[in-house]
């Protein structure tokens, strides 16, 4: 709903990086359709932090495991009545092809661009504060006052290298949050608490609240406790627990 704000706890690794991964190609598509300058900085800055998410080694097998554990849940649903066979047969063979790419390949996602000398440059230097200066890579100032085309050329073929990356972020992300099952609740005096069953195999929740409610909550979950703590929101102080009873939406996302 247009008048709700959802509040999202992932609770696995792979969830938390898609997530953050999915925060920041929002950004580069925002800011694609700035040719500015300013903005091609902007988009430079987050294909480096995509980057340096996608630095663990260790990243694409976790990945191919995530889709090969959706793929035999989903595979499970072929008997299911009323199933659209054709949306099912085109996530089994997207989640199926998706894993055999992350095994496959070799490197870290994102190879190609951490062969280019000149990302390897900008990587070092845009971690300080103010940096990529003309007197720091003069190299990257020559390219920036290049025409808009070029630069959306150059910026349209590094961002390439996530494409498959993205395509299994957006994929796992939908399969959590579509299968998510959502109960109403009500936090009394800011504070819900719950016992979790540890066979539920949870990958997120996500907490919907109305756009008028005065607080925001902090959501603490483990594999067997789950606690949801609504604050008063205060930009200049610590927030302190709201003290009235809150209705909200609870949506527990299990694979």
């Amino acid at each position: 709903m247009d008048n709700e704000i959802t509040y999202e706890q992932p609770l696995n690794e792979v969830i938390r990086v898609c997530l953050r991964l999915e925060q920041l190609f929002q950004q580069i598509d925002h800011a694609l359709d700035d040719h500015s300058t300013i903005s091609t900085r902007h988009l430079v800055t987050l294909i480096i932090n995509a980057l340096h998410l996608l630095d663990r080694p260790d990243l694409k097998a976790k990945l191919a495991k995530e889709l090969s554990h959706h793929l035999t849940n989903i595979m499970r649903l072929e008997h299911t009545p009323n199933i659209d066979r054709t949306e099912w047969q085109k996530i089994i063979e997207q989640l199926d092809n998706l894993s055999r790419c992350f095994i496959d390949s070799s490197g870290k996602i994102g190879r190609g661009l951490r062969d280019i000398d000149l990302m390897n440059n900008l990587r070092l230097h845009l971690a300080s504060p103010g940096g990529g200066c003309s007197f720091d890579i003069p190299m990257y100032h020559y390219w920036l006052h290049q025409s808009s085309e070029k630069r959306q050329e150059t910026i349209q073929a590094w961002l390439g290298e996530f494409d498959l990356v993205r395509t299994a972020t957006e994929l796992l992300l939908k399969l959590v949050r579509d299968g998510a099952k959502v109960q109403s609740k009500i936090a009394v005096h800011g504070f819900y608490q719950e016992l979790l069953d540890p066979q539920l195999n949870l990958r997120m929740i996500r907490v919907m609240v109305t756009q008028d409610t005065p607080a925001f909550p902090e959501i603490s979950v483990s594999r067997h406790f789950l606690s949801i703590r609504f604050f008063t929101p205060d930009i200049e102080k610590k927030p302190v627990q709201y003290p009235e009873s809150i209705p909200f939406e609870l949506a527990y996302c299990s694979s």
